[in-house]
């Protein structure tokens, strides 16, 4: 659960139990009229009168007087009536001030039941002290500082309120408390601590200190059983736990970071034992909980089945509830379902296990691995049933291993293993498996070893790296290879991500050990991460030495390749990282660099790392070397590295970063040494810059130095040409120019094979065509001042208007682009040429529509085509047009459209009705013999369209029409 959301659940139970306890207090009380000791503070008109006596029955009452006794005029702490403002409700106040203070200072916590609302006044220049008290087994101290003041509120609905000034409240409770049974399974604590803390650029936190914390999780009856002994089994020694609360962070245990803590629990019998325990802080939904859970292993003895469970336990008997005080409540003692169950079995010659448990996200996670003897299956599976949000997902990873040395294919290759991987509702997570990658495992997701012993880290693998994702799906196989022996062994998958925009990813691990695999001098490992998006485009390959070494000397290193297309085009080719002055693209992952540590051990070492990275335009390389020779703090250390940077557009130059420095050391403290750090960027001009020292015992000598010489390069006397000398020729070329077909038809025309390839060869132009004109020597529409890498004048190209049969304005025309470099038309700095993008995209045409063109010679053609129905037909319905148009897969064009379109010189549409009865035929005869179609023209047509109107009963004899040209 999210350490946030777990602290707003805990602190609405609090707030909850607070306004009903304050509201209750209030209602106990009388209303009093304001402290005269107020007037003339910040506390005016707020701060009522104090009250001389605690009403009893109250929950925090009875917890104040628990703490700090009956509040009586000798306590420095006294409970006042408190209003915010006037006509707000009436609330109370926890009063702390100096008695021999004679400016009054004081500290106010005002709570008010309505929200609750806390209020915390603090009087400028206050110093408060509550010293240590003790009744019985509480303590309480407190100390308030504010040089400035401090009014500030807390509650629902109120925004932040940084601190004002320092506040330290600490509550302790000694003596033992126990919960649940005298025999086990309880839990037990030697105290309890409160402490909250607040300091001025600090959030507030909260801490809660368990002191001693122990507990039983079997019975002693079954203790005894299983032949332990002792009355509380599972018992470690008393171990601090603390929790810790802020709104940075959230809530969590103190020292880890998350909401869990290993405890020291420990059970060693013949038949179980443990793998770890752990205090978890967590809720279902409801009321935060505390439990204690373990992870153990039993089986009898003799008998070729054990059994694992995961994470069983008990809830702890702590309760946040508001009904109740928070405390112990052994009633809330219960047991904890495990969250995973596994076996394990072993009858020769076949062994194997298996296990299911829940995942993080709510569903299940099973695993199973069974060893035939000639073949080893393993089956991961990943299951999250529909929670109203998702649908159901499902993952499988099914793998099938052969005994050494596989199935032998030639020339030392053999078949070490095959599998797949299947996903419903799932899909790949670019990040995760970058991360698997970098870590070397990789194997997570291939082909896993020691699948049962693993089974938690792989299932959250195989959950972080394949995330649910509705509507999405994966396949794909997996295969392993070996040569020499198991010295080299090669995995790969290929997983193909469904359905668009589909993307496909390559998954590899080379694995070379020499000279025995058991026992390796040499131990390479490449782990490959590729992924292919056609639809972007993109390619990008990872490539991660982690996990390698050469006789015992550690390789590490990443290599990265990435070409994309599209609107953010980028190329970027680096083995061991950048410059640390490039800025990566975006979604480019930090590399890390090739290294190589030689002799390492304590005192003694010497590493070695570099990199080199190219892209669109620059180049980088450079490297370190550094020495540590030392013993007992007495030695040598040195260092040597380079960093250098070129870059090329819009002009050459360059940037070299040298350093160097070695110093002699004894006992730690440095005796004498020499460094040098310096940098040269050029050619023109040529810049000299850094720091050299010289350091001799106690006297040390650091000269600075910054020179420059040379001068900018000469403007050439020609400056660069203009762009319409490139831009003329450019235009009247004819890939400037092109007919683009529509992205719809609406003409309802089929066109031949022989028609096809001339609309592709660009000779025929369709009758839906726009034109289209591009270029790529100029951006439009943005100023630009280089031209061709040389300076211009500033100047911005746009296009003005298209004359095409009629003069359309560019204004109103959609625009095309291209993708051009920026720094062949824009003045960029040196660090804005790292940070930019390789290309850009730029306007650099129009789109012109057909309107006003002149058209050839019209000439005949046949658009004779064949309806079909697809029954049932429905009811026969009279129309304009007789014919059953709305079940016909053509896009509609009006007679006149069609006409005026096709431009036929003669006869255009003729109608004869077919397979007609004699009454047919008799009632149309007159329809037909008044209407000539022969030469027909827009106006005929709807003469004829007015005709059938008045011919309703006669057409609905018709059993058929067709329509031909």
């Amino acid at each position: 659960m999210d350490p946030h959301a777990l602290l707003q659940q805990v602190a609405g139970q609090l707030r909850a139990l607070a306004e009903d306890a304050v509201d209750g207090l209030v209602r106990s009380l009388p209303e009093l009229g304001e402290d005269p000791s107020a007037a003339g503070t910040v506390l005016a008109g707020r701060l009522l009168a104090v009250h001389d006596e605690l009403p009893p029955g109250n929950s925090l009452v009875e917890l104040v007087r628990e703490t700090l006794g009956d509040l009586d005029a000798a306590s420095p702490v006294r409970l006042h009536g408190w209003r915010r403002a006037p006509g707000t409700p009436l609330g109370v106040a926890l009063v702390l001030a100096d008695p021999a203070d004679a400016a009054g200072g004081r500290a106010v916590l005002g709570v008010t039941p309505d929200g609750p609302v806390f209020d915390i006044v603090v009087t400028p220049g206050a110093a408060l002290t509550l010293p240590r008290t003790v009744r019985g087994p509480w303590s309480a101290e407190a100390t308030v500082t504010a040089a400035q003041g401090w009014d500030a509120a807390f509650g629902p609905g109120l925004p932040p309120a940084p601190p004002g000034g320092s506040a330290a409240i600490r509550l302790r409770r000694t003596g033992r408390l126990t919960a649940g049974m005298n025999d086990g399974p309880g839990v037990s604590v030697d105290g309890i601590a409160l402490a909250v803390t607040s300091e001025p650029g600090t959030p507030a936190a909260v801490e809660l200190e368990l002191q001693g914390f122990t507990a039983a999780v079997l019975p002693a009856a079954l203790a005894r059983l299983l032949g332990i002994g002792g009355a509380s089994p599972m018992s470690g020694p008393p171990a601090p736990v603390v929790l810790r609360a802020d709104r940075v962070e959230g809530l969590r245990f103190a020292g880890t970071g998350g909401l869990n803590v290993p405890l020291p629990l420990r059970l060693n019998a013949p038949a179980v034992s443990s793998r770890g325990a752990a205090l978890e802080l967590t809720s279902d939904g409801g009321e935060p909980r505390l439990a204690v859970s373990v992870s153990a292993s039993a089986g009898l003895p003799g008998l070729p089945l054990s059994v694992h469970l995961e994470r069983a336990g008990i809830e702890l008997p702590v309760t946040f509830a508001p009904a109740n005080r928070p405390g112990l409540d052994p009633s809330r003692l219960r047991e904890l379902f495990p969250d995973g169950i596994g076996t394990e079995l072993k009858v020769p010659p076949i062994s194997g296990g298996g296990l299911v448990r829940r995942t993080p996200e709510q569903g299940y996670g099973g695993l199973i691995s069974i060893d035939l003897g000639v073949l080893r299956v393993q089956a991961v599976a990943l299951f999250r049933p529909p929670d109203g949000k998702a649908p159901t997902s499902f993952l499988a990873l099914l793998t099938a291993k052969f005994p050494p040395p596989g199935i032998q294919l030639g020339l030392g290759f053999a078949l070490d293993a095959v599998g797949g991987l299947v996903g419903l509702n799932r899909r790949a997570d670019v990040a995760a498996l970058q991360q698997l990658v970098g870590d070397g495992n990789l194997d997570h997701v291939l082909f896993p070893d020691r699948a049962v012993e693993r089974a938690q880290e792989i299932i959250g693998s195989l959950g972080s790296a394949f995330p649910v994702a509705a509507g999405r799906i994966l396949i794909g196989p997996t295969i392993r290879l070996n040569w020499g022996g198991r010295m080299v062994s090669l995995s790969g998958a290929l997983i193909l991500e469904l359905p668009a925009p589909a993307r496909a990813l390559l998954l590899g691990r080379l694995l070379v050990a020499l000279p025995d695999p058991a026992v390796p001098l040499i131990r390479l490992q490449a782990s490959v991460l590729g992924r292919v998006e056609p639809a972007v485009p993109l390619v990008e390959l990872l490539v991660s030495l982690s996990g390698s070494w050469i006789v015992g000397l550690a390789v590490r290193g990443e290599m990265y390749l990435l070409v994309r297309g599209g609107r953010q085009p980028e190329f970027v080719l680096s083995a061991g990282g950048f410059h640390p002055r490039y800025t990566r693209p975006a979604r480019v992952p930090a590399l890390n660099r090739l290294q190589v540590d030689l002799a390492p051990g304590q005192g003694w070492g010497l590493r070695m790392e570099a990199y080199f990275a190219v892209t669109s335009n620059a180049v980088m390389f450079g490297g370190q070397v550094q020495l540590d020779a030392t013993i007992a703090g007495c030695g040598v250390t040195g260092w040597l590295g380079l960093d250098a940077l070129f870059v090329f557009d819009p002009v050459f130059a360059f940037s070299v970063h040298v350093r160097a420095g070695v110093a002699v050391r004894a006992f730690g403290r440095r005796l004498a040494g020499i460094a040098l750090d310096f940098t040269l960027e050029g050619p023109a001009p040529w810049h000299a810059f850094g720091t050299g020292s010289i350091s001799v015992l106690f006297w040390d000598v650091e000269l600075d130095f910054d020179v420059r010489w040379g001068s900018p390069p000469a403007v050439p006397p020609k400056a660069g040409r203009d762009p319409i000398e490139a831009l003329t020729p450019e235009l009247a070329q004819s890939k400037a120019w092109a007919a683009e077909r529509p992205a719809a038809e609406r003409t309802a025309l089929v066109f031949t094979r022989e028609a096809h390839e001339k609309l592709n060869q660009g000779t025929l132009v369709h009758p839906d065509a726009t034109l289209r004109v591009s270029q790529r020597v100029v951006p439009l529409g943005v100023p630009i001042s280089r031209f061709e890498r040389r300076p211009v004048r500033a100047q911005t190209w746009t296009i003005k208007e298209i004359t095409l049969g009629t003069t359309q304005p560019a204004a109103g025309l959609p625009a095309l682009s291209e993708r051009f470099v920026p720094g062949e038309f824009f003045d960029l700095t040196e660090d804005a040429q790292l940070a930019e993008p390789a290309f850009v995209s730029r306007a650099s045409g129009l789109q012109a529509r057909g309107d006003g063109i002149v058209l050839g010679a019209g000439h005949r053609v046949d658009d004779g085509y064949e309806t079909g129905y697809e029954p049932p037909l429905s009811e026969r319905e009279f129309s304009l047009w007789p014919g059953l148009f709305r079940l016909e897969s053509v896009f509609g064009a009006s007679a006149a459209e069609r006409l005026e379109r096709w431009r036929a010189p003669e006869a255009a549409i003729k109608v004869r009705p077919a397979k007609l009865s004699v009454a047919a035929t008799d009632s149309l005869q007159p329809l037909l013999d008044d209407v000539t179609l022969v030469d027909a023209t827009a106006d005929a047509w709807e003469a004829m369209s007015g005709r059938l109107d008045q011919r309703q009963e006669a057409l609905r004899l018709v059993e058929s029409w067709e329509v031909g040209r």
